[in-house]
């Protein structure tokens, strides 16, 4: 091993110094696949988040050889896919997991090696920057990309702090991966460096944008909005299973409890009332009579209602139309919309129609059903269209819950919207433009109606308006350090 003490740039070689230098390699490895266990989904530590990839970044510097890379590269998609599997229940295969953890691993593996790269080449402080502007566009191309979505990107793990994610509405998730990212590659150098003195005035900066940041995103967190509406979001527990789909006698009885459940909703003063994905089970020529029968609910209960439902159009294959209807209290239907994201191998048409809000005398409502939620180009959508309400009809499975709620909310404090949430086996809730909490109805409740009260005055936010293209600017800086390094070179 060879290093430079008079030049920013580290020969090619394994590297240990500082602190982590006293620390055995497989220490840093087992600490690191930890806090890839800890970090995401189910059961997750979310301030680990923040320093997550620290050991990771401090064992890369000791691999030289492309044997090393690979062995890290298996460890790494093992930590991952045992990640995945903590949300694995019933109904969802464990095949699932590999389908998102394997990229998910190599997005990693490239973020790493690209980092320790230019480490060598240019020095700690560009190392820094490079980790945070290749997590930042990592975390961007998972979500506008790829049919991963939100899923992707790092700053999904701090979905519980409505604090942390008030920066969204200004620099979306990208921006606050950049931020998390950073955080975490600067503590590695200052614990791997040989001289961390040297990066003092760089943490100093770091610090000072974290505690800006957050100082903003508490002064944000004080303001209201007006104009509130009583929403109703009713579920079920009859869905698809392991055993498929239920049964005639079941799905009927179903359907009465819906419509019952919606009544009750009503009749605690609900103006509008959503149901979940999937709510119920129809063939092409009963579909007619479903929506006759919500048309004929909406006028006696003078109540607008998101229809939201499955027809079956093929079992063996499985195969559904999934779609809602938005009928007014006149019993009109004033929009059809089919999900425009379905789960990567969920049986389902795939909706290509526009979106669309629906104008009614509280306001603009925008529609969504479930997965689609975790793309931010459609919140930015709707808040181009105005919306000061998007309801959300969803089908969860306990593995997930509540985080996929709480993703979901991101959209509002995006899109500066209120959002509703209605879901089949997991948290149902109603959320204000600064993803606050205005009702919740856990899975576990007996009940299975919310009614809810949510402000429709729009916040305008950043991120509706410029959405993710200041992240151009990662890209400048990342081509311009390439081509340093290879000048250098």
């Amino acid at each position: 091993m060879t290093t430079t003490t008079m030049s920013p740039r580290i020969a090619s070689g394994t590297d240990a110094h500082g602190f982590a230098a006293s620390v055995p390699g497989w220490v840093l490895l087992t600490v690191g696949v930890v806090f890839i266990l800890l970090n995401g989904h189910r059961w997750a530590v979310a301030p680990l988040a923040w320093i997550g990839p620290v050991p990771l970044l401090l064992y890369v510097r000791r691999l030289s050889n492309w044997t090393q890379w690979l062995t890290f590269g298996v460890i790494l998609s093992i930590a991952v896919t045992l990640q995945v599997l903590k949300i694995i229940t019933e109904p969802v295969s464990f095949a699932l997991a590999p389908m998102f953890s394997l990229p998910a691993a190599i997005g990693s593996l490239v973020v790493l090696a690209a980092t320790e790269w230019v480490r060598r080449q240019l020095g700690e402080t560009l190392s820094v920057l490079t980790f945070a502007s290749l997590a930042a566009l990592s975390d961007l191309a998972g979500y506008t990309m790829t049919e991963f979505g939100a899923w992707t990107a790092s700053s999904t793990t701090q979905v519980s702090s409505v604090l942390v994610m008030q920066l969204a509405s200004v620099v979306g998730l990208w921006g606050i991966g950049f931020l998390m990212a950073w955080v975490g590659a600067l503590v590695a150098a200052l614990l791997g460096s040989p001289q961390p003195r040297a990066l003092v005035t760089h943490a100093l900066i770091a610090a000072a944008m974290l505690l800006a940041s957050l100082t903003w995103a508490t002064l944000r967190l004080t303001h209201s909005q007006g104009g509130e509406l009583l929403v109703g979001a009713v579920t079920t527990d009859i869905g698809i299973t392991g055993s498929g789909l239920p049964s005639a006698a079941v799905v009927s009885k179903n359907t009465a409890d819906l419509f019952d459940r919606s009544a009750e909703a009503a009749n605690r003063g609900a103006k509008l009332v959503v149901w979940p994905e999937g709510a119920t089970f129809v063939s092409r020529t009963e579909e007619p009579l479903l929506i006759q029968r919500a048309q004929d609910f909406s006028r006696e209960h003078r109540v607008d209602l998101v229809l939201a439902y499955a027809v079956v159009l093929s079992d063996a294959p499985r195969f559904f139309d999934n779609k809602l209807e938005f009928i007014d209290s006149d019993g009109t239907v004033a929009a059809t919309y089919r999900k425009h994201h379905p789960v990567p191998g969920e049986p389902v048409m795939k909706g290509t129609e526009e979106l669309q809000v629906v104008q009614r005398p509280y306001g603009r409502v925008g529609f969504a059903i479930c997965y689609d939620y975790d793309f931010p180009a459609m919140a930015r959508q709707h808040a181009r269209l105005g919306a000061n309400l998007v309801v959300v009809p969803s089908s969860d499975w306990r593995g997930i819950d509540p985080v996929h709620t709480e993703m979901a909310r991101v959209r509002g404090i995006e899109g500066g919207f209120s959002v509703v949430r209605a879901v089949r086996w997991s948290t149902s809730a109603a959320f204000d433009a600064y993803g606050r909490v205005r009702g919740l109805l856990p899975a576990q409740e007996d009940s299975k109606v919310l009614v809810a009260n949510v402000p429709l005055e729009r916040v305008p936010t950043v991120y509706a308006r410029v959405g993710d293209a200041p992240a151009a600017l990662l890209v400048v800086f990342l081509a311009g350090l390439l081509a340093l390094a290879l000048r250098r070179r």
